[in-house]
């Protein structure tokens, strides 16, 4: 470890942001016998994965469910003795078009949906199918789904199904999306059913906040420090040692790895040009959510997707008790409206009672009774980089960990592409951050270059 001067704290490695991908980072970290601090700004660890209390349970602020595959979280979960609380359940979801509710849970689903002619149908089915076993490849990537999506899903298809939802996550930049990201998200799907669960999904009971807290206090027994409630505030490099700004304190480290969006990264020290260029190009979406307490049921649906949405209209409806029994919440029926945005944008500084007005229309179509008199409660969160958008001919495939300074490697959502979000993928990202990190503390001069 670099020597600390009088009042500094000295460590082998500092780990900035403790959502989840900075848990997983930090534990293989301690695993390879290194000294580790983690810091987030945040009152508690779990970012993204954060929990709220509804009814006397935990319940996560933005909805999250568990896909079989997911096995790194799964193996988290039976590793710190949650695996009890670990259940499966049918999650039954539903296309909102014209006003009616459309049933959209299998490929005989799609031959039932009326909004399409029955040809387009057929073309929409088979370029899914084709998807599953075409998801990767340089080519895919430098595809923008505006153009090559009409063909591959045919236009009908394409404009009544996937436009709107795309609009709806990526805003401007959803006609330059690179075709390799959704052909990824069909691939996601597809592999959850080839697991034998059909349309089931997994739930953590308390949700996954409840896990990253426990996670974090048994990383702290087997010797991590954590520091929660002070953000890190520079990230200097001097004389081949991290010093590490936060809050009233200095940490002295050999290497960096932060968790975080590239750009929060660029605020905190001068990158290297070709990385720095690499993330500035890199748009990000916030994530607008509210969570509404109801007296009664809404629908029967777990999910709904919008496909016509309006300037506020939430892109999905999730029904969350229609997943996890009431009873969990006191008898609270609760239900997420999702949204994506651009900060500065009418939903980022939209209020509850704006955004409810806005969904009514379709909270209507799925209960003509719908009242807000029914609204016990509502719960409003923002997230400033919750999605970065992954552009075709963009620098997210293949943006590499290191960022060309010695010693500071970079772990963030757009690492994962052409995935999309999920708390497995954070833990694997983690994992494998952590091992390009102490590979480079290992090597024969850690300080004269960074290396993969």
């Amino acid at each position: 470890m670099p020597q600390a001067e009088p009042g500094e704290v000295s460590r082998d490695v500092v780990v900035v942001g403790g959502g989840m991908t900075g848990l997983a980072a930090a534990d293989r970290l301690i695993s390879l016998g290194l000294s580790v601090e983690l810091v987030e700004a945040a009152p508690e660890v779990g970012g993204l994965a954060r929990s709220i209390r509804v009814g006397g349970e935990e319940i996560e602020a933005y909805y999250h469910h568990i896909f079989p595959q997911d096995r790194e979280l799964r193996d988290l979960i039976e590793r710190l003795g949650f695996h009890d609380r670990l259940e499966w359940h049918r999650a039954p979801t539903a296309v909102l078009e014209g006003g009616r509710l459309y049933p959209f849970d299998s490929p005989l689903d799609l031959l039932r949906f009326a909004p399409l002619p029955l040809t387009a149908r057929i073309r929409f089915g088979l370029g899914s199918a084709v998807a599953v076993f075409r998801s990767r490849g340089a080519g895919l990537d430098r595809m923008r789904v505006g153009e090559t999506g009409p063909r591959w899903f045919g236009r009908k298809g394409y404009a009544v199904l996937w436009q709107p939802l795309l609009d709806g996550k990526f805003g401007p930049y959803a006609p330059q999306v690179a075709l390799a990201w959704l052909l990824g998200r069909i691939k996601q799907r597809a592999n959850a059913r080839k697991r034998g669960t059909g349309d089931r999904l997994g739930y953590l009971q308390g949700g996954v906040g409840r896990l990253a807290r426990r996670y974090a206090q048994d990383l702290s027994e087997r010797g991590l420090t954590v520091s929660l409630g002070s953000g890190v505030d520079s990230l200097a490099l001097e004389g081949g040692t991290w010093r590490v700004r936060t809050a009233g304190r200095e940490i002295r480290a050999r290497s960096v790895l932060a968790c975080l969006s590239g750009v929060q990264l660029a605020a905190l020290v001068n990158l290297p040009e070709e990385y720095g260029g690499a993330i500035s190009g890199i748009p990000y979406r916030s994530v607008v959510c509210v969570l509404l307490e109801l007296d009664r049921p809404l629908g029967t649906y777990y999910w709904t997707n919008l496909i016509q949405p309006t300037d506020l209209a939430c892109l999905a409806i999730i029904e969350h008790t229609n997943f996890i029994p009431a009873e969990r919440y006191g008898g609270r029926r609760l239900v997420y409206l999702t949204h994506y945005a651009e900060v500065g944008g009418p939903v980022w500084g939209a209020g509850v009672d704006e955004i409810v007005a806005a969904a009514e229309p379709a909270l209507r179509a799925i209960n003509p009774d719908f009242d807000r008199s029914w609204i016990q409660a509502a719960h409003l969160h923002r997230d400033r980089w919750a999605q970065p958008v992954p552009l075709a001919g963009g620098p997210m495939p293949g943006l590499p960990l290191e960022t060309g300074l010695p010693g500071l490697f970079h772990a963030s959502l757009a690492h994962i592409y052409p995935d999309d979000r999920g708390v497995s993928l954070a833990l694997k990202l983690g994992y494998g951050a952590a091992e390009a990190t102490g590979e480079w503390l290992s090597g024969p001069d850690p300080k004269a270059a960074v290396r993969s």
